[in-house]
C-alpha cells in the first residue's frame, strides 16, 4: 500500500514562491486566521526588519515562519487549464494570508519595479477561486459568497488596519522579497514510496494534525541553532567545528532523556514526544517568552498556545541575542557568542535535571513530588530557580513534601482536620496513596546497601496507585465469574486445613466451610459460591479477631499495581503472600507491600496466617514515624 513520505525540509524565501501555483484539497478545512494571528505574523516581520537595521552584518538571513509541507500535482483549472504546481497538504493558512499581503502591497511592488506575478492559491471546494483572487473584489467589500471568502476579505481589513497603523510598506515588503535578510518558510515535500493512492495525501494530513509525523519543535530549534552560513567565510573552520560540538552534545542529550527510566522520573507516561529535548524547549520557552515581553514581542497565551509555540519563541530569542551581541562594543568578540550562551542555558538545565536523577536523596524526594504534582512543568521551573546551597535544597523540598502530604482534609460530621489513623479508604483514596508512596520511597532512601531505587517509571507506567487490603475486606459484591471463583475455593481450601492447626475451637465451622467448598468445586452455584465467600470471611475474621474500625485504615492498606490487585482478589493473609512472593504476574511490588505481607514490622511473629493486632500496630507506627518526621518539618518552622 503506499504511503507518504516526508523529505529532509530546506528553507525557501518567500520571494522563491513567486512563480508557484498552490492546490488546497477538500479534505482540509477552510481559511480561517484572524486578528490576532495577522497581526503577530506582521509585528514578526517587522521586528525583524527593524533587527537587520543595525548593522551590516545582519542578524539573521532570514525570518524564517512555520513549516509548510506539499505534494507535487497537477490539476485543472476552471476554465479547464492543466496547471501544475503543489497540494498544500499543511499550511494553507500562513500561504494565504502572505498572499494577501502580497497583493494589499501591490501599488509598492509596482513603485519598486518588483515582480508583479505572485502565487496562486486554488480551493478545490469554491468555484470561482480564482477570479475572487484576481480581481481582488474583497479589496473593497466583505464577499459572502461562500465561508473562505468571508474570512480572506476579512483577513484582507485586518491588515489594512495594521498598515493603517504602522505605515510600513515598503519595508514589510522588502523583508519579504529580498534575497536575503527575508522572510523564509521551511519547505518540506511529501513524495510517495509505492504507488498512487488518492487518499495518501489524506492519510498524511491526518497523520500531521494527529502528531504523528515528527515535525517538531526539537528539529526546527536544531535547524536554526547549528546553522552555519551565516558567518564570515574566514570563520568557517571554526564555526562548523565548534557546530559539530553542540550537535554532539545535543545527540547525547537526546539519547539520556529517551532512557525511560530517566524520562518517567520527571514526566508522566501521556507526554512523550518523539524528539525528548523538546522537554527542556517547552520548559523554557516560557522564560524566554518573559524575555521577549521587555521587547514587546511577548506572546500573549489565551486558552492555548499557538502551534510550535516553542520554535517560535526559539527564534525570537535567537534573534534578540544576536541583536545585544551586535550591540556590544567590544574587541575579540565570539561570532557564535549568541548560539553559545542559549546553548549553555539549555545544557544547565539537563544538567540539573542530570544531577537530581542519580543523586539518591533527591532522585527520591523530587521524584515523590513530581509523582503527585499536576503542574509539573511550573514545579520544576521553581526548583530550577532555586539558589540554594545542597543541604538547603534538600531541606527545602522536604518542606514541600511535608506540605504536599500533610492531611488537610476535614471529618465530615465532625469539621476537624482528620489524624493519620483516620483517613479511609474510599473517601480519603489520594491522602492514603500519597502516604503510602512516601512510605515506600523513605523505605528506599534508607535502604543504601543496594542502593536501591524506587522505579518511578513502573510506578507511572503499570499505575501502582491501587489500594490493597492486606487483610480481605468482605465486598457487598462479588465477580463469581466460574474459573476465578474456582482459584479462590481452591486458594482457600487449603488455606483454611491450616488455620485448623491453630483455631481449634473453630474446628466445626471450617470443616463446615470445607465440605461446601468441595461441594462448589465439583458442581459450581454462582449464588451459593456468593454466601459461601461472605461466611467465609467473616469467618477468617472472627478466627483474627480483626477489627472492623481498621479494616479500611492504614493499618491494613498497602500499594500494589491495579492488575495485582485484581489477582489477589480478597483472600486470605497468607494466600495475598504467596501470590506476592510467586511473582507470577511480573509486576514491581513495593518494598512495603512486600514487606508488610512478609511481617517484617512485627516483632516476634508467631503464625504467618493472619494479620494480627499486633502485626497492624506495628505497621501503622512504622507509617505514621515517616509521616511525623516529614509533617513535623513545617510544623516546627511555623511554630507549632
Amino acid at each position: 500500500m503506499e504511503e507518504l513520505v516526508i523529505e529532509n525540509p530546506r528553507i525557501r524565501p518567500v520571494g522563491d514562491l513567486l512563480s508557484e501555483n498552490f492546490f488546497v484539497p477538500r479534505y482540509q478545512r477552510g481559511y480561517r486566521w484572524g486578528k490576532q494571528e495577522i497581526t503577530d505574523l506582521l509585528d514578526d516581520i517587522l521586528q525583524y526588519y527593524n533587527a537587520t537595521q543595525n548593522r551590516e552584518n545582519k542578524v539573521s538571513k532570514f525570518y524564517c515562519l512555520q513549516p509548510v509541507v506539499v505534494k507535487a500535482k497537477e490539476w485543472n483549472s476552471e476554465s479547464n487549464q492543466k496547471i501544475k504546481g503543489w497540494e498544500l497538504i499543511d499550511g494553507q493558512q500562513r500561504l494565504t494570508t502572505i498572499l494577501l499581503i502580497l497583493n494589499y502591497l501591490e501599488d509598492v511592488r509596482k513603485l519598486l519595479n518588483n515582480k508583479l506575478d505572485i502565487y496562486s492559491i486554488d480551493f478545490e471546494t469554491r468555484e470561482n477561486c480564482n477570479p475572487f483572487f484576481q480581481n481582488k473584489t474583497y479589496k473593497d467589500s466583505v464577499d459572502e459568497t461562500n465561508v473562505d471568502f468571508y474570512h480572506i476579505s476579512l483577513a484582507y481589513k485586518h491588515i489594512n488596519t495594521w498598515f493603517e497603523q504602522n505605515n510600513q510598506k515598503v519595508e514589510i515588503l522588502n523583508t519579504l522579497l529580498k534575497a536575503e535578510y527575508n522572510v523564509s518558510i521551511i519547505w518540506y515535500e511529501a513524495v510517495e514510496n509505492i504507488k498512487e493512492n488518492n487518499n495518501s495525501s489524506i492519510e498524511l494530513f491526518t497523520r500531521l494534525n494527529d502528531g504523528k509525523i515528527p515535525l517538531t519543535d526539537a528539529e526546527l530549534i536544531k535547524a536554526l541553532l547549528l546553522q552555519a552560513d551565516l558567518y564570515p567565510t574566514n570563520e568557517e573552520r571554526f564555526v562548523k567545528q565548534r557546530l559539530f560540538e553542540i550537535a554532539t552534545e545535543w545527540d547525547n542529550i537526546e539519547a539520556t532523556l529517551q532512557d525511560e527510566k530517566f524520562w518517567l522520573f520527571l514526566n508522566d507516561i501521556d507526554y512523550n514526544p518523539s524528539s525528548k529535548i523538546e522537554y527542556i524547549f517547552k520548559l523554557l520557552s516560557e522564560k524566554w517568552n518573559e524575555f521577549e515581553k521587555q521587547h514587546l514581542i511577548k506572546y500573549e497565551l489565551k486558552d492555548e498556545k499557538p502551534k510550535h509555540f516553542e520554535f517560535l519563541i526559539f527564534n525570537k530569542y535567537l534573534i534578540n541575542k544576536r541583536v545585544e551581541f551586535l550591540n556590544k562594543n567590544e574587541d575579540g568578540k565570539d561570532i557564535l557568542e549568541p548560539v553559545n550562551e542559549i546553548w549553555k542555558e539549555i545544557k544547565e538545565m539537563f544538567s540539573t535535571f542530570h544531577e537530581w536523577y542519580n543523586n539518591h536523596n533527591l532522585f527520591h524526594y523530587i521524584g515523590f513530588l513530581l509523582a503527585n504534582e499536576k503542574n509539573k512543568d511550573g514545579l520544576i521551573r521553581e526548583l530550577i530557580e532555586l539558589k540554594l546551597t545542597k543541604t538547603d535544597f534538600e531541606n527545602n523540598i522536604k518542606k514541600r513534601i511535608s506540605n504536599s502530604v500533610k492531611i488537610n482534609k476535614k471529618d465530615k460530621e465532625t469539621g476537624i482536620i482528620k489524624q493519620l489513623n483516620q483517613i479511609a479508604y474510599g473517601e480519603d483514596n489520594p491522602e492514603i496513596i500519597k502516604v503510602l508512596l512516601l512510605f515506600n520511597i523513605d523505605a528506599l532512601i534508607k535502604h543504601r546497601k543496594e542502593n536501591a531505587r524506587f522505579p518511578f517509571h513502573l510506578y507511572k507506567k503499570e499505575k501502582i496507585t491501587s489500594i490493597e487490603h492486606i487483610h480481605p475486606q468482605n465486598p457487598p459484591s462479588i465477580d463469581a465469574e466460574e474459573d476465578r471463583a474456582k482459584i479462590w475455593l481452591s486458594q482457600h481450601k487449603t488455606s483454611l486445613s491450616l488455620i485448623t492447626e491453630i483455631a481449634g475451637d473453630y474446628k466445626d465451622k471450617i470443616d463446615s466451610g470445607l465440605l461446601q467448598i468441595e461441594g462448589l468445586l465439583t458442581n459450581y452455584e454462582k449464588e451459593t459460591f456468593k454466601n459461601l465467600f461472605s461466611e467465609i470471611l467473616n469467618l477468617y475474621s472472627e478466627i483474627s479477631d480483626f477489627k472492623e474500625t481498621e479494616l479500611h485504615t492504614l493499618y491494613n492498606l498497602a500499594l500494589v499495581d491495579k492488575d495485582t490487585n485484581s489477582q489477589l482478589n480478597n483472600s486470605f493473609f497468607d494466600i495475598k503472600r504467596n501470590i506476592l512472593k510467586e511473582s507470577k504476574f511480573g509486576k514491581y511490588v513495593p518494598i512495603c507491600t512486600h514487606r508488610a505481607f512478609s511481617k517484617y514490622y512485627s516483632n516476634s511473629p508467631k503464625e504467618m496466617i493472619f494479620w494480627n493486632t499486633d502485626d497492624r500496630q506495628v505497621y501503622f507506627k512504622a507509617i505514621e514515624s515517616v509521616y511525623l518526621s516529614f509533617v513535623t518539618l513545617t510544623e516546627k518552622e511555623n511554630g507549632n
